[in-house]
C-alpha cells in the first residue's frame, strides 16, 4: 500500500472503533512510548546481544501511530515527504555528504 492508503486504513480503523476522538497529545504520548520500545529493542540487540526479535513489530506500531497523528492534523504524508526529499537533495549534495560521512567514521572508529 502507499502512504496515502495506509493513512486511509488507519483513519477507517480508528473511526470504526471511535478512536478518532483520542486527543492528538495522547496519540503523541503513545507514539513516544513506541519510540522508546524501538530504542529498548535496539539496545538489547546491540549491547546485550539478546534482542527479542520485535524490532519490526515495534516499528510498525510506531508508524501506525505516526499515521494517526498525521491524520489528526490533516497532514498528507506523501506530498510532505516528497517536498522534504527535494529539500534534502538540495541541502546535502552527494560529494559533500560523502566527505562528511568519511569524517564521521574516522572520528568514531573503534
Amino acid at each position: 500500500m502507499t502512504l496515502r492508503e495506509w493513512q486511509a486504513w488507519v483513519a477507517a480503523f480508528d473511526e470504526a472503533r471511535g478512536w478518532q476522538e483520542v486527543a492528538p497529545e495522547h496519540t503523541a504520548l503513545h507514539l513516544m512510548e513506541e519510540l522508546g520500545e524501538i530504542a529498548r529493542e535496539l539496545l538489547r540487540q546491540s549491547a546485550y546481544k539478546e534482542g527479542e526479535g520485535r524490532l519490526a513489530e515495534e516499528m510498525a506500531d510506531f508508524l501506525l501511530l505516526f499515521f494517526k497523528l498525521a491524520n489528526q492534523y490533516g497532514i498528507e504524508l506523501e506530498p510532505a515527504l516528497a517536498a522534504k526529499a527535494r529539500e534534502l537533495e538540495a541541502r546535502f549534495p552527494l560529494e559533500a555528504s560523502r566527505e562528511a560521512m568519511a569524517r564521521y567514521k574516522k572520528r568514531h572508529a573503534d
